[in-house]
């Protein structure tokens, strides 16, 4: 368990031995997706999600002298919801396939696991791109504008750091520090790490070229209740409105990015506790690996974790290729 939370593998962990079904969905989501392993998860305090109190405003302390007051402060916080969608997937297999397998239980596994993937796949890019002001508010959303003059000390927008790209092609580094209670995955009170699978079999199924035609199938639903909660906007940070074209062919550029990672590591909270990771796009990734190959900075490197596996890390943080991140952005203002 990293750092004293609980990953979607230690919920897997806990659920009792008749939820062999769920633990094993939620075995196959966690090993599918590298951005999950970082993740914590936290069960929300309603059916649907989570209620909690977000920072609006800090006290100020007095300077006192001896016999003299202190002036009154107050420290003002804000009710903010985060609420839990639903991801559903349903997996259809033609009974006489399973029945003919030489190992059925294996050739069904194979057949269900890609509807299983792409609950964890869709959930990892709600983390980072989802606009659901009713659901997930994902990073992107999150911390989608740059600051301004008169911008208050408790926006989101004091944690983006403008890179200047103007392009087609613009991605974004996302520091992001995980905390169980700051900055977690959630999922209801009163659900079982979020899934739900329903399995039947001998379902009358309709063939797809003739509708009037039935086979019978084994069918199973598969559902995942989730949400992303961000109680202190302080646990991250995002390098916007990199230009990946001009990256390519701009020294400059090359060197004013390793200045926007020291800047975005540093809004971070307490950036030298707890689990802190930098997610970047695979293409971004590759240019780091050669620029840490290349030895282009000093705070770009290697990091052992095992005898046979070494992580890309910057100033000590590990960095991620996140597949979420293939699309180009759009700009942030």
């Amino acid at each position: 368990m990293p750092d004293g939370y609980m990953t979607l593998m230690d919920l897997k962990n806990r659920l009792a031995p008749g939820d062999n079904a769920i633990a094993s969905v939620a075995e196959i989501i966690a090993h599918e997706n590298e951005v999950l392993d970082d993740i914590p998860w936290k069960r929300g305090n309603l059916i649907t999600g989570d209620r909690h109190l977000t920072r609006a405003a800090m006290p100020h302390a007095t300077v006192r002298k001896i016999n003299e007051g202190v002036a009154p402060s107050v420290s003002k916080t804000e009710p903010h919801t985060d609420t839990c969608i639903e991801l559903a997937s349903m997996s259809v297999v033609d009974e006489k396939e399973i029945e003919l397998s030489p190992e059925p239980a294996k050739f069904l596994l194979s057949e269900n696991k890609p509807h299983i993937a792409i609950l964890g796949e869709d959930f990892a890019a709600s983390v980072f791109y989802g606009k659901d002001s009713g659901g997930i508010m994902g990073f992107a959303a999150r911390y989608g504008k740059l600051p301004g003059n008169n911008t208050p000390k408790t926006s989101p927008a004091n944690q983006v750091i403008d890179a200047g790209g103007a392009g087609t092609n613009l991605n974004s580094i996302y520091v992001v520090k995980w905390d169980a209670e700051e900055v977690t995955a959630i999922y209801p009170m009163n659900a079982k790490a979020g899934l739900q699978v329903v399995a039947q079999n001998n379902i009358h199924v309709p063939d797809k070229g003739d509708p009037a035609k039935l086979f019978l199938a084994h069918v199973t639903n598969y559902s995942w209740f989730v949400g992303l909660k961000v109680r202190d906007y302080r646990y991250a940070a995002r390098v916007a409105n990199i230009d990946m074209d001009a990256l390519l062919t701009d020294e400059a550029l090359r060197q004013k990015l390793f200045e926007y990672m020291i800047r975005a590591k540093n809004k971070i909270h307490h950036v030298t506790q707890g689990r802190v990771v930098m997610y970047v796009s695979p293409e971004l990734y590759s240019w780091l690996e050669i620029a840490a190959f290349q030895k282009l900075n000093m705070a770009l490197g290697y990091r052992d974790v095992t005898s046979d596996t070494r992580i890309l890390t910057f100033s000590g943080i590990p960095i991620k290729r996140n597949d979420c991140q293939t699309e180009p952005e759009t700009a942030v203002a």
